[in-house]
């Protein structure tokens, strides 16, 4: 009973590592963000034509001032979770939804994707943090549609 807590326990350490990132990166809540990853951690995005850089260059990169950007979105589904002591790899499906102003007023382009992101997390002082993400993309679409909330 109690490894069954303790796995449990884990377990929600790591969704909130996972939840951590999404939100943080959606948001530009950056204090949120650092709760997702080690001091050392990568993230690939070679799998889908990417490059692989670090969660602080990341950061860096996509806190610097852009108009054009309205939102993002990154539910996470279908997440399962390998224990192994203090490390564990978690598999989850997302999918991405982000939009950027248009050329027109009151036009957004919308990117509406999914993939799949492989973690491979360890435990440390603060709980659970992602140490490498692998990120893959299954489909992707762009359009522009019109923009229906006032902004």
């Amino acid at each position: 009973m109690a490894e069954d807590i303790e796995a449990l326990h884990d377990r929600i350490g790591i969704e909130a590592a996972l939840r951590h990132y999404a939100y943080g990166l959606d948001e530009r809540r950056w204090e949120a963000w650092d709760l997702a990853f080690t001091a050392d951690a990568v993230i690939d995005f070679t799998p889908m034509g990417g490059k692989r850089e670090t969660p602080a260059g990341m950061r860096a990169r996509l806190s610097k001032p852009d108009p054009a950007w309205l939102f993002a979105q990154h539910p996470l589904v279908n997440t399962v979770v390998e224990l192994d002591g203090d490390r564990a790899t978690a598999y989850s499906d997302y999918q991405v939804e982000t939009g950027r102003r248009g050329a027109e007023e009151g036009e957004i382009v919308r990117v509406s994707g999914g993939g799949s992101y492989v973690d491979l997390l360890t435990r440390t002082e603060d709980g659970w943090r992602i140490a490498e993400r692998r990120v893959s993309m299954k489909w992707r679409e762009t359009r522009t549609v019109r923009d229906e909330i006032t902004r």
